[in-house]
């Protein structure tokens, strides 16, 4: 039996957000109600900040001690540089640690990966029995023979079968209409390339949160359309499974400094973002969001029972917290987007 068969997630798991493997998002997944384990899959990208190694270290400690028991992650190393020196490999220890901690952790492979990314792949996935296959779907039409042929490679070298793999199909940043028109097409002709196969599961994942808010008017709040769900219910007569990047772009945003207060909130098909500017009052205008977030007709029936994220917005509109800083402002519209998209999908009955 696999680690997915053994983990229910074939008969249960619904939502498979794309996270960064950040402080952040890991936070949300920390707070994460517990019934809703079994029903999410979180793809991990790893992101560079310090060195490969020491960002696969600091990732294993971070998933060791926010992941709620019974959920099972897949992990992404394609961001991460390879090492210069020495024999270690991000994805081989992050595979050793989990494991180790008994963490069940699917290791995402890529049709172009190397033969060195593909022998950690292949060390990974006999670790924890299974693995995803990341499939780039938003350039061009795929050329089935072609893919089959590398397919049938990579899998005997990771030696995994299909059945042992959920497959993601990733059309990355679809924005707007025109995004969307030339979106579908293509991911309708990947999933009748997926269906020569057996899969466990077929995932379509898009991202349609901007890099940033700076275009998003300040002290007001501003809808963004959810493209990235629009395509999915675009394609719900396929039996497709649901990805999205969360409430983040899906590219890596350059470092810079800190940006001023601002609120990502999931609603029904949009975002509402609000944002404010410093003026030199540093993050004080985060109570201003939080009043009025709590206020609108957009937040939860449920209001700060909703989520952990919601809890924490409900504090500061009360002004008894702390402002914060863009690590918590992410985490707490993370953790609301990850239950609000649980319940859009029916895997669980909170309102």
């Amino acid at each position: 039996m696999t680690v997915i068969e053994s983990c229910g997630v074939d008969a249960m798991a619904g939502y498979y957000p794309i996270l960064k493997g950040r402080k952040a998002e890991l936070r949300a997944i920390d707070h994460l109600a517990g019934e809703l384990a079994p029903h999410i899959i979180p793809i991990f990208d790893v992101v560079p900040h310090k060195g490969p190694i020491e960002d696969a270290r600091k990732f294993s400690e971070r998933v060791k001690q926010a992941l709620p028991p019974g959920m099972v992650v897949a992990v992404d190393v394609q961001r991460l540089p390879a090492p210069m020196t020495g024999t270690r490999r991000p994805l081989h220890d992050i595979a050793v640690d989990l494991d180790a901690w008994r963490i069940s952790a699917l290791p995402v492979v890529h049709l172009q990966d190397t033969a060195e990314q593909l022998a950690d792949v292949r060390t990974a996935a006999a670790m924890h029995g299974g693995g995803v296959v990341r499939v780039t779907a938003s350039h061009a039409e795929p050329d089935v023979t072609e893919v089959d042929g590398r397919l049938a490679q990579v899998l005997a070298v990771i030696e995994l079968r299909t059945e042992d793999c959920i497959v993601l199909l990733d059309a990355a940043e679809v924005r707007s209409d025109q995004d969307l028109t030339k979106a579908e097409p293509l991911i309708r002709k990947h999933l009748a390339w997926t269906r020569r196969h057996h899969w466990k599961a077929v995932v379509v994942a898009a991202g349609a949160m901007p890099p940033n808010l700076s275009q998003v008017p300040a002290n007001r709040a501003s809808s963004l359309r959810r493209w990235d769900l629009e395509l999915w219910r675009r394609l719900q007569q396929h039996d497709v499974q649901f990805a999205d990047y969360g409430i983040a772009h899906p590219g890596v945003s350059a470092k810079g400094w800190g940006p001023a207060p601002n609120i990502r909130h999931t609603g029904h098909d949009a975002w509402w973002t609000y944002r404010t500017t410093r003026d030199g009052n540093g993050n004080i205008g985060i109570y201003d969001i939080c009043k009025a977030l709590v206020s609108a007709d957009h937040w939860p029936a449920a209001g700060r029972h909703f989520s952990w994220g919601d809890e924490q917005i409900a504090l500061r509109a009360a002004g008894h917290a702390g402002t914060g800083v863009a690590t918590d402002w992410i985490a707490w519209g993370t953790s609301h987007h990850l239950a609000y998209v649980a319940a859009q999908l029916g895997l669980t009955t909170t309102a």
